[in-house]
């Protein structure tokens, strides 16, 4: 488009936004590889440097993210300026730092132009077996400017664009948010089913657009309608990250297997609403929604189980619509900029031994009665004489009938773990001492 009247376009200014030696003998042919061509000097110019930056607010642990400068009325040879990365200027506060605790976890790769690649450095606490409690969500502030010496007139020239970008740390009992197994099958455009870890950048899936939902990825969280509407919509990859987690979730043996914010869409028994819920969220009695030859259709959720072994997991961003196929239920889009901080639960608490029934019993946070429990005529737990994961009581008895459960007698260790609705486990409690007679 035409400039606005007034606007000041120096060909020697241009030269030096091309990267062309400024005084020199400069000319608008010399700057085209077709000598001859109709070239003005508007065909280099903008109007606006857009106010916002385009990319993720969350940013997850040991990804990386690729944040953008946009513009308005942009010339059709504006592209040979918006590729020289002088021509931007890329920074983050607080700035990197190599510690793992100290804020600064975003780091800027070099030459940065309208786009910058952002790596999210390590975050602790990282690594630990038992860690139950994250290091929420690190606040910081990117910002982008354009100065390419010609677009002076241009507004919100020489003005740093910021966003606010979030750190989440991924050791979390979910790692990296909103992934799926390496072996889930997913629905290419042309119905092949192919896993996930086979998945390209480019490659196109099945999706679905949905009523009343839109594309916007931010906030899906938050819609719900009593009706579902879906017409199915081809979307395109634009990103895979790829990561390990300690613990995913389990949706009826197998046919759906992801970390705990992967979000499903359901028909939620509590109020019969349709909505995306994050694998954590969801319970037995929601209902899934599944493609089956064709048809929308809701299949019973029958099981919800933990898994805690290491799994290769993948995130999938897609556009334009957010939604695609995992084993034939729709579920959404990678999400980055939404993201809930999960921490675990208190450990459990007031231990008490029963000579009389011989039964060990001990008090919960209330909100999930599901536990690792140990016994042990050792204090440092070396030889435990019981060794229960998920226990769905609070309680054990311990018996004689060959069923494994026999504690024997004399002084007794008791000690128990508690895991959260999110899959959070919380630290082992304090130990309990007891005697058995």
């Amino acid at each position: 488009m035409a400039r606005s009247s007034g606007d000041t376009l120096s060909l020697n200014n241009l030269a030096g936004a091309r990267g062309i030696t400024q005084g020199a003998n400069v000319s608008l042919n010399a700057m085209n590889s077709s000598a001859g061509t109709i070239v003005s000097l508007d065909n280099y110019g903008i109007d606006t440097v857009v106010s916002t930056l385009g990319g993720y607010t969350y940013a997850v642990e040991a990804t990386s993210e690729t944040y953008s400068i946009s513009f308005t009325g942009a010339g059709s040879k504006f592209g040979s300026i918006s590729s020289r990365h002088q021509n931007f200027t890329w920074s983050v506060s607080p700035t990197y730092n190599s510690s793992a605790s100290t804020a600064g976890f975003l780091n800027i790769a070099t030459h940065g132009d309208l786009t910058a690649v952002i790596t999210v450095g390590g975050i602790n606490p990282q690594g630990a077996s038992d860690q139950t409690t994250l290091l929420g969500a690190q606040s910081h502030t990117l910002s982008g400017t354009f100065a390419d010496g010609y677009n002076q007139h241009a507004t919100r020239y020489n003005t740093a664009i910021t966003k606010t970008v979030y750190a989440v740390d991924s050791y979390d009992g979910n790692s990296t948010a909103l992934c799926l197994t390496i072996d889930s099958p997913v629905t290419l455009s042309d119905g092949t089913i192919v896993e996930v870890g086979d998945l390209e950048e480019g490659d196109v899936l099945r999706g679905f657009s949905i009523g009343g939902l839109g594309t916007e990825e931010s906030g899906f969280l938050d819609w719900s309608s009593d009706t579902l509407t879906t017409t199915a919509q081809d979307v395109t990859i634009v990103n895979l990250v790829y990561s390990f987690a300690g613990r995913h979730y389990d949706i009826n043996d197998g046919e759906i297997t992801a970390t705990g914010e992967h979000p499903m869409l359901v028909k939620d028994a509590a109020d019969g609403e349709y909505r995306f819920k994050e694998m954590f969220n969801i319970t037995t009695n929601d209902k899934l929604i599944k493609e089956v030859s064709g048809v929308i259709t809701e299949v019973d959720v029958t099981s919800i189980d933990i898994v805690n072994t290491t799994a290769e997991i993948v995130s999938i961003d897609v556009e334009t619509n957010d939604t695609y196929l995992v084993n034939g239920y729709i579920t959404h889009n990678k999400g980055g900029n939404s993201h809930t901080d999960e921490t675990a639960p208190s450990a459990p608490t007031t231990f008490a031994w029963n000579n009389s029934t011989h039964t060990l019993t001990w008090v919960g946070d209330g909100t999930n009665a599901v536990y690792d429990i140990q016994v042990d005529n050792n204090s440092d737990f070396s030889s435990t004489l019981i060794n229960q994961t998920l226990w769905s009581v609070a309680s054990l008895t311990s018996t004689t009938n060959g069923d494994g459960m026999d504690i024997g007698t004399g002084t007794r260790y008791a000690r128990a773990k508690q895991y959260g609705t999110n899959g959070l486990l919380s630290s082992w409690s304090s130990t309990f001492t007891f005697t058995v007679s």
